[in-house]
């Protein structure tokens, strides 16, 4: 080690001492899919975008939301904020300037070497880069597949520094919002989102919409049936999509007509007449002749 790097090392650790680099990581609680993947760059440094506590500062999760969620609590893991990203965004890592001299790498970990920083050597397959990098580099998507990544610092010489947060925690989610390729994402009826602690992007449907991909229309949201009638959704195959159950009183396609009144076509060739709320008569036109009709509540037969 040269006096020139051995000095820029003791500034920097002194830097570390002084300057306070945690706090807390803006986080979206639920994030819609985009149509189009985007670069995200991550500063490699412990100086600044550092948090330690797993879920109040990493993940800016209140005590209400803290309750339902029970794995890896109260953990205090300084770390670079974790990061969320979508199948198909690239990512490019900005290495701090102090460590270039000591070949710094990134080494992918298993959680619990991410949780404990990792103690022992690496194979050469577990590097995510092939060379010592410098500046700014892209991870090979090779390395971003479905689900969670752990990433840690290694250095061919000088300290490890995972424990004062140079490792992070990469999320890669895909989307089930597509009945086939190319088809509008929640058939144009919902929107597909995530919620932070979801592993997938997934339907949410708008009203009247049902589903796996908000592909059904849910006629009976709209409430067809009246006079408190239950709806119940049919088989396309019957011809009528929705069949409403009418109470005592009411009938008819969408229970507005009440029984013992008279309705459009009560007559065919006269004239209906209410005698009570629950009786109507049928007079005839000329010409035709037949008894009138005299319906009652008590009885679905005419008279």
């Amino acid at each position: 080690m040269t006096t020139k790097s051995a000095f820029c090392m003791v500034v920097f650790f002194l830097q570390l001492c002084i300057v306070n680099g945690q706090g807390i990581c803006e986080r979206q609680m639920i994030t819609e899919w985009r149509t189009e993947p985007k670069p995200t760059i991550i500063k490699w440094t412990p100086r600044e975008n550092v948090c330690s506590d797993f879920y109040t500062e990493c993940w800016n999760m209140n005590k209400s939301i803290l309750g339902e969620i029970s794995e890896e609590r109260n953990l205090s893991i300084p770390q670079i904020c974790p990061l969320q990203l979508q199948l198909g965004d690239s990512l490019f890592i900005s290495s701090e300037p102090s460590f270039q001299s000591y070949g710094m790498n990134l080494v992918n970990v298993s959680k619990e070497e991410f949780i404990n920083c990792p103690r022992a050597g690496f194979l050469q397959e577990q590097l995510i880069f092939v060379c010592q990098i410098k500046g700014l580099h892209q991870v090979d998507p090779n390395w971003l597949g479905v689900g969670t990544h752990y990433f840690a610092e290694l250095h061919k010489r000088g300290p490890l520094l995972c424990n004062m947060g140079l490792r992070l925690n990469v999320t890669v989610k895909q989307q089930f919002c597509q009945q086939s390729l190319g088809a509008p994402l929640c058939s144009g009826h919902g929107k597909c989102l995530s919620h932070i602690w979801e592993k997938t992007y997934n339907c949410h449907c708008f009203s009247q919409y049902s589903g796996t991909f908000c592909q059904k229309f849910d006629i009976c949201s709209a409430k067809p049936c009246h006079n408190n009638a239950s709806c119940t959704e049919k088989s396309e195959l019957s011809g009528d999509s929705y069949e409403c159950t009418c109470p005592p009183k009411f009938s008819g396609k969408n229970c507005t007509e009440i029984v013992g009144q008279c309705q459009p076509s009560t007559c065919f060739n006269g004239n209906c007449i209410n005698v009570t709320p629950n009786t109507f008569l049928c007079e005839c036109d000329k010409g035709f002749t037949g008894r009138k009709h005299l319906f009652l509540l008590s009885s679905s037969l005419s008279v």
